[in-house]
């Protein structure tokens, strides 16, 4: 897991000297973006691979709403045997209101599958707690997040593991330039009673093409210290593929 952490952490080095993207428009309208990228191959073995990502938020002085989703899926087949490599989805949503201008509340909810990759057949997770504004500039901002949440997983072996969980984390958005921005969020969910330790990290940089085109790289790795035998704790992904930003 610190491997693939290091790694990312390095992409992120490399991806920006500063770190993330711009400030939020507080106008009450939604802003976002959305990116579809993939690969096809044939040959002696055949291989397919599909990923999509989309961001949206709604921003006021006082409150933002902000929705995203995740989607990765791959098949291959080897000497006539077709077989799912990925077939992840995850979806989510996370509410935050201002208490202050440096402090806000938030409530969060998360769905997730992830079969192929993880062994998850379902996952649903509550959270809420606070955050606090760390840096808030037009061109970049960092925010640091805690609180504890409910957390239902079953896996595709039959085994579940259900209960309450600590949450901490954080996340920023630079504005590099006029036309490229980058963003990343790290969360960290100890272990409690049955339910294992999990880390996630998503990034992603995004350089505007012409108009509200955009080519987007992405990484993302998450680990899960409880996993069905002969499944590795630690889930990889890196993607590049084009995307619209409005």
């Amino acid at each position: 897991m610190f491997r693939t952490l290091a790694v990312a952490a390095a992409a992120v080095a490399l991806a920006s000297p500063l770190a993330v993207h711009a400030q939020d428009k507080q106008d009450g309208l939604w802003h976002g973006d959305a990116s579809l990228g993939g690969a096809l191959s044939s040959g002696n073995n055949d291989s397919m691979t599909l990923s999509a990502n989309a961001n949206t938020t709604r921003a006021t002085t006082q409150d933002k709403i902000s929705l995203y989703g995740v989607g990765n899926y791959g098949r291959t087949k080897v000497d006539g045997v077709k077989s799912t490599s990925a077939d992840l989805l995850r979806l989510g949503g996370r509410y935050d209101f201002n208490l202050s201008p440096d402090w806000f509340a938030f409530g969060a909810a998360e769905g997730e599958t992830d079969k192929a990759g993880a062994g998850v057949r379902d996952r649903y997770s509550l959270n809420g707690g606070m955050g606090y504004h760390v840096l808030r500039e037009e061109r970049h901002t960092f925010d640091v997040f805690g609180g504890v949440g409910y957390t239902d997983t079953r896996f595709i072996d039959g085994t579940s593991d259900t209960g309450a969980q600590g949450l901490l984390g954080e996340e920023s958005k630079h504005k590099l330039t006029d036309t490229t921005s980058f963003k990343q969020r790290l969360t960290y969910h100890p272990k409690s009673g049955d339910l294992g330790t999990r880390v996630n990290f998503d990034a992603g940089l995004s350089t505007q093409i012409s108009g509200g085109w955009t080519l987007n790289t992405g990484l993302s790795s998450h680990y899960n210290s409880v996993v069905p035998e002969g499944l590795k704790k630690t889930e990889s992904l890196l993607t590049v593929g084009f995307g619209y930003k409005f």
